[in-house]
């Protein structure tokens, strides 16, 4: 018997988790068992293409928000090709509402609900059979007559994860080049009624020895970067600390994202962390919002002291990347409330700042009282809240705008300079009015209607300045330019950003490269190379004040050495040459 296990992922660097888990389980002498992924960019001609040609008798989907339009649509159109294929969904997107997604969709068969590891075991054995699937458990299906739709109770929840095959021992090869997901536990402590998780009670953990077996086997393989799944890493704390000692000893150059609860980190673990080494360890981190009476509304707690104090720590001390969530749309917090929290997040500086929107999920809580809170939100996925009775629909279209120029701007990383001069001395500190400012101008211009290259932005940004706050441009474009050339090796500035300065940076450079004394002492890992070698890792550029500043009041002209990696962009380190420059 042909089986293609499918999903069309978000992007081609990651995996579908669930496939090889199914995958394992269901394997034997008598099934030919094959992952065939795709993603949502690809064309579905193509997708239609690749599945027919593998004829499978057996076609299996997992679903959720981002695919779900597209493979059912590849399910129409390949069970009038494969009129004998039977057709199996699985996944969040179709458990919680599977009656009618069968009701809706004739070239479906079968839905497993849930955990479908031992269900799609039991399924398959089945169908080979011939046999009714009547009593298999945690399964929505047509009976023999394929008109009739049925129900069977839901399964248990695994209790021993260990018993599921890991798809980690064998050949690692489909994860090269690819973000990796991992899970060393399933369910969530908390129950935030907008979340899946909150359907099932409990956690439960795979062993730490067949955790430690598996991080092994990914470490040893090189994998660039491994992300856990498990809803909140440090919900034990002690099993969190022992996953990540393991990875210290054992690690040579892989990256791991985890899911954390910032309030929940102890002093203790707070002092292990800020000893880790930089660039290792990313956390994602889910404030959703700093307004209590939301997050009093979605069942979230937290110790909003405990949990700025231990976020400001990790960003002072940057030796681990940090990824904050902003949720809009929940309920009770208004246009202004959401300002609030937006301010209070940004400030706490992270190097990523999520703003997303609320989405009320088949399943969840949320969507079950959405009438209280008047949500008008999208009838296909995902799902999301459009209008409530705290914001108009006109505030979430300011507030997608502001969320489209915090990517640009700020979590691109490549304002840094110019970007805290603006909010800290130009908007007094207040980075959403600043945001929701530039959304204007951008509206104002119709720059939302095209598309811009990065030069393009910094062009902007200063036009805005001036526009604003005639006066200012001078300073803001000695900060821009900065952040130009620390994050452009080599590329000729933006128009607005050139300087009108006559010192000879090129006399100068050349003076620097031939000063065997100052490549001794600033650049001795490139003392063998020759000026002109030199010259393609680095580039000088000179200021009318000390761009790494916030406050420039009483500083004078600076000289910078910007320097680069080959190959690489963004300069690893600046060398001020002097002081200051006549």
């Amino acid at each position: 018997m042909n089986i293609i296990l499918s999903t069309l992922n978000a992007k081609y660097i990651h995996s579908a988790l669930a496939l090889p888990y199914l995958k394992l389980c269901c394997e034997n002498p008598s099934r030919e068992i094959k992952i065939l992924e795709f993603t949502i960019n690809q064309t579905l001609e193509e997708i239609r293409t690749r599945l027919f040609l593998s004829k499978p008798d057996i076609l299996c989907f997992a679903c959720y928000i981002w695919n779900i339009e597209p493979i059912l649509l590849l399910c129409r159109e390949l069970q009038l090709l494969l009129s004998d294929c039977v057709i199996i969904l699985g996944g969040p997107e179709v458990s919680f509402d599977a009656k009618q997604v069968l009701a809706q969709n004739d070239s479906v068969r079968i839905i497993v609900r849930g955990e479908g590891e031992h269900t799609l075991r039991e399924v398959l054995s089945s169908i080979e059979r011939g046999d009714s699937q009547d009593g298999i458990k945690g399964i929505t299906y047509r009976d023999s007559n394929g008109k009739t739709i049925r129900e069977n109770p839901d399964r248990e929840l695994i209790k021993h994860l260990d018993e599921i095959p890991s798809p980690y021992q064998g050949d690692l090869s489909p994860y090269q080049d690819r973000l990796v997901y991992y899970e060393s536990s399933r369910g969530c402590p908390f129950n935030c009624s907008y979340c899946l998780s909150s359907t099932f009670q409990g956690v439960r953990t795979f062993s730490l020895d067949r955790v430690k077996s598996d991080l092994a086997r990914l470490m040893d393989y090189g994998v660039a970067t491994v992300k856990f799944v498990d809803r909140t890493f440090n919900a034990n704390e002690k099993r969190a600390r022992a996953i990540m000692e393991f990875i210290l000893e054992k690690n040579t150059r892989t990256r791991f994202h985890f899911e954390v609860c910032a309030d929940l980190l102890s002093d203790d673990f707070m002092s292990f962390l800020l000893q880790v080494p930089h660039n290792l360890f990313a956390f994602e981190i889910g404030i959703q919002s700093t307004f209590s009476p939301a997050l009093q509304a979605v069942n979230r707690s937290c110790d909003m002291a405990r949990f700025e104090e231990n976020v400001r720590k990790l960003a002072t001390r940057g030796n681990i990347h940090l990824h904050l969530d902003l949720i809009a749309g929940l309920p009770w917090e208004t246009y202004t409330d959401f300002r609030r929290s937006f301010n209070d997040v940004y400030r706490l500086q992270p190097q990523v700042i999520q703003l997303g929107f609320l989405k009320l999920m088949k399943g969840s809580t949320l969507r079950q009282a959405a009438r209280e809170h008047g949500y008008v939100f999208q009838a296909h996925a995902p799902y999301q809240v459009l209008s409530s009775k705290y914001m108009e629909h006109i505030d979430f279209i300011r507030l997608a705008q502001v969320e489209t120029l915090l990517d640009r701007y700020y979590n691109s990383g490549e304002f840094q300079q110019g970007l805290t001069y603006i909010v800290e001395h130009i908007y007094d500190n207040a980075p959403f009015a600043f945001f929701a400012d530039m959304a204007r101008f951008y509206e104002e211009n119709a720059w939302f209607l095209q598309g811009h290259k990065r030069s393009d932005e910094y062009n902007m940004l200063i036009s805005l300045v001036e526009n604003r706050f005639p006066g200012e441009e001078n300073v803001v474009k000695e900060y821009l330019r900065y952040d130009y050339i620390l994050n452009n090796r080599h590329k000729p500035l933006p128009e607005r950003l050139v300087s009108n300065s006559n010192y000879d940076c090129q006399a100068k450079l050349y003076q620097l490269l031939k000063d065997r004394i100052f490549i001794g002492r600033e650049l001795p890992e490139w003392c063998h190379l020759s000026k002109y070698e030199l010259s393609k890792r680095v580039q000088l550029a000179a200021f009318n004040l000390d761009p790494t500043r916030d406050n420039n009041q009483k500083t004078r002209a600076t000289l910078i050495l910007f320097v680069y990696l080959p190959n690489q962009t963004k300069a690893i380190r600046t060398i001020f040459v002097e002081n200051t420059i006549s």
